[in-house]
């Protein structure tokens, strides 16, 4: 009768034990750590919210989050240095027992040093049956470090000066410990900055959009706390640009505004918001994949190998009226370069990204120059050159000649800077190229010279 007993007595205790295992191992809280980033942060527009960060500015609110299944009786924050000082340490009961408790991660009880390292220690405690009715202690450690100085950015060369719908360079160096993210924006859109020379230098070209008519010129360089420093560079912008307005009245050549609309659809094409969508997020992806910087010299672009008739310049805006009535409008991003079956030329060395039958411009092929410069020909008749092909200044890309959209035999060019279409005419302008060249090289002896 005892020894029924005791296996009684041990059968229940081991079940119990296993259950206690059980519920202990697999009913844990969970513990998160997330750094919320407000939407008036200076390289931010919107709330952004950052899990398991591993800086902090002390400035913006670092979100613990306890989670569990039961209710939460009670948590522990301890935070030390890494020489084991004890900076905060607090227990804390909670009377409402919730299953979820989100709150602001306290911050240290004195003052320390920039780039210090913290470990926050997290314990969390529920009210389940676990550990023989004292609850599941579930823990979790954090390492932060203390980031509360922002990024230096310091300009070592760049241009004089910027048209409308024009390019400029800068070359520039940023110092911080913990570095993040490093790009230029004009005031629309971001642009990535290229490593130069060594570490801690960039180089980047920035457009100033035709499409906006105002340019704002920044660096921003963001650390890993998020502090965040915006340089706004000194740039004369000479607004005084003349784009040409045409105004087509297709009365002239077709019978009805019917078949006027139709012709309109194909010649409209040309600009169509897909098409250069497309042809954007080949850039785009053919950016990800620039992460050195090589040296270069640019040429003067020139498609034709010669002094070539422009037919239809850069920026022209045409109006197309049937008599007295608006039927459409095209803003044109190249030029289009009169040839007849004419070889056309890379003027400098570059890698093709694209090689095909695009919506509009017939067959094309897109060229990747270095530096987020990008060379597009359109309007070909014949290919002379493959995808993936390196080519060297003075290869053949193809032919000039004639399509569905194209009535007179031409090229149609365009410079594109990471994806913003730019005065072609700078880019094929010698002086133009020399200032870049100039400052490029002036950038890179300086460096190699410590005398930035």
């Amino acid at each position: 009768m005892l020894l029924r007993l005791i296996l009684i007595v041990l059968v229940m205790g081991g079940g119990y034990l296993s259950y206690n295992y059980a519920i202990s191992q697999k009913n844990g809280a969970e513990i998160s750590l997330t750094l919320q980033v407000p939407a008036n942060h200076k390289a931010a527009t919107k709330q952004e919210y950052i899990p398991n960060p591993t800086h902090w500015n002390l400035q913006y609110p670092l979100i613990l989050t306890l989670t569990s299944k039961f209710k939460i009786r009670s948590y522990h924050i301890k935070a030390l240095t890494s020489d084991h000082l004890v900076v905060y340490d607090h227990e804390q009961i909670v009377l409402d027992e919730p299953t979820t408790l989100s709150f602001q991660l306290p911050k240290p009880s004195i003052k320390l040093d920039n780039q210090t390292r913290l470990r926050y220690e997290i314990a969390v405690r529920d009210w389940s049956y676990a550990n023989f009715f004292n609850g599941n202690t579930t823990t979790k450690n954090f390492e932060i470090t203390l980031d509360t100085i922002e990024p230096k950015i310091d300009t070592l060369a760049q241009s004089a000066s910027i048209n409308y719908g024009g390019s400029a360079l800068v070359i520039f160096k940023v110092e911080d410990e913990s570095l993040n993210r490093v790009w230029l924006s004009n005031g629309h859109e971001s642009f990535k900055a290229f490593p130069f020379v060594k570490d801690k230098h960039y180089v980047a070209i920035l457009p100033w959009s035709i499409l906006e008519r105002t340019f704002t010129p920044q660096i921003i360089a963001q650390d890993k706390a998020y502090n965040a420093h915006i340089l706004t560079l000194k740039l004369i912008k000479n607004t005084k640009v003349y784009y040409s307005k045409h105004t087509i009245d297709l009365s002239k050549d077709y019978p009805s505004k019917e078949v006027a609309l139709k012709d309109m659809e194909i010649l409209l094409g040309l600009e169509r918001a897909d098409t250069r969508s497309s042809v954007r997020k080949i850039i785009q992806d053919d950016l990800g994949n620039i992460t050195a910087y090589n040296a270069l010299q640019f040429q003067p672009f020139n498609p034709l190998n010669k002094k070539s008739r422009v037919l239809l310049a850069f920026g022209t805006q045409r109006q197309f009226m049937f008599k007295h009535e608006k039927v459409g409008q095209r803003l044109h991003l190249g030029v289009d370069l009169a040839g007849k079956k004419s070889k056309i030329y890379a003027s400098n060395s570059g890698k093709v990204i694209l090689e095909e039958e695009v919506g509009g411009y017939g067959k094309s092929i897109l060229i990747a120059n270095g530096l987020g410069v990008y060379a597009f020909y359109g309007g070909l008749s014949e290919f002379k050159a493959n995808m993936g092909d390196l080519l060297e200044p003075q290869g053949v890309l193809g032919l000039s000649g004639r399509n569905f959209t194209n009535k007179r035999d031409h090229v149609h060019f365009e410079i594109l800077i990471q994806g913003v279409a730019v005065r072609p005419s700078e880019w094929m302008d010698q002086r133009f190229i020399q200032k870049f060249n100039t400052i490029i090289h002036e950038a890179e002896r300086k460096i190699q010279a410590g005398q930035e």
